[in-house]
């Protein structure tokens, strides 16, 4: 009888504690390590600063949910290390490179690199299925960086190991990303291996753009017409958008013209909230044409994900907070679906 007891007693705490989020260890590293060979797990690190405002959010929204109780507890040792505080969260800091919080380290049982990458995740499905990446060779920072480091160079490998590298936000890539591009043939750049330098490092108007641009059709059989017209509308919606900002008043309505025609003649598969950005930087240089601004915010908003709304809103309403009346302000912020977005909307519009 003691014996059910105890049992029932026992699945009832593992239960709860499954229940209640990630359990963090109030150990050192070393400690970790002993405990995960003797128990055959995993070390999950969170790397956090007390002034980490994206760290407080892991912490209040994600942390605790019980669906990350569930996938972390059995498989990690979960440690939260303070950067800046202690004996050895400077030190381990330094270590592991980290420049950005929070940033998440995964090491095996032995203490050894297997994965890292940093910011916020204030999702619990999507940061899972981040941790997940751990155990997949093709994507995991540590197992790719002692691939690289012991020379080898394949494009896949280059491209895999860099974007791994940039999602660690430990150093700058440009001159690794530059090497790694100059060094294919054109065919060889016109693949899915590098879609992310076309997508991170080239601006409108640059050379590599123009190939881009050039070749759009080659590169959307190989990586999808969808990311491809991503790629290309972010660019000119960024042009839009620096005027709207106020960054480049002595643009000219013909050449505003100019390239909301050429941007007509890509045949991109679905322009977003392209519309809204081009009618909102004409009316940033005239002061003409409110209304037709407005209604294709109305119009458009349907056809975007909340977090696509919420980066147009970002945009537009402190961009305009000159030319929109106090009511109108008010009625775009109301549209807004995250309270952080909102807030710094809120505070930039005034």
């Amino acid at each position: 009888m003691k014996k059910v007891l105890f049992l029932l007693v026992f699945l009832c705490n593992v239960a709860i504690m499954l229940g209640q989020g990630i359990e963090f260890s109030e150990l050192t590293l070393d400690q970790a390590i002993n405990k995960a060979k003797q128990e055959n797990k995993y070390i999950f690190i969170d790397f956090y600063t007390n002034w980490c405002a994206p760290c407080k959010l892991m912490d209040r929204d994600v942390f605790p949910l019980k669906e990350l109780g569930t996938y972390f507890n059995p498989k990690f040792i979960n440690l939260k290390i303070n950067a800046e505080k202690g004996e050895e969260g400077p030190i381990l800091a330094n270590k592991y490179s980290i420049k950005a919080y929070p940033t998440f380290v995964i090491l095996d049982k032995n203490g050894d690199l297997v994965h890292m990458f940093a910011g916020g995740i204030l999702d619990g499905e999507k940061f899972i299925n981040k941790v997940r990446e751990s155990f997949n060779p093709e994507v995991a920072f540590g197992t790719l960086k002692k691939r690289f480091d012991s020379g080898e160079r394949s494009k896949k490998l280059q491209s895999a190991y860099l974007q791994s590298l940039i999602n660690t936000h430990t150093t700058k890539v440009d001159s690794l990303v530059n090497e790694f591009y100059d060094n294919l043939n054109k065919e060889e750049k016109i693949s899915k291996e590098t879609v992310f330098v076309f997508e991170m490092f080239t601006p409108l108007d640059s050379d590599r753009f123009n190939f881009l641009e050039n070749n759009r059709n080659k590169f959307r059989k190989v990586a999808g017409a969808k990311k491809i017209d991503s790629i290309l509308l972010s660019k000119y919606e960024s042009y839009f958008i620096t005027i709207v900002k106020g960054y480049s008043q002595d643009t000219s309505i013909e050449e505003l013209d100019k390239v909301k025609n050429h941007v007509e003649t890509l045949g991109l598969s679905n322009l977003k909230a392209f519309p809204v950005f081009e009618a909102a930087a004409r009316l940033k240089l005239t002061k003409e044409g409110k209304e037709n601004v407005l209604k294709k915010v109305q119009n458009t908003i349907p056809n975007l994900t909340n977090n696509e709304k919420d980066i147009m809103l970002f945009f537009i309403v402190p961009g305009l907070k000159k030319i929109l009346t106090q009511q109108e302000k008010e009625n775009l912020i109301a549209l807004v679906s995250d309270e952080n977005t909102k807030g710094y909307i809120i505070r930039s519009a005034n």
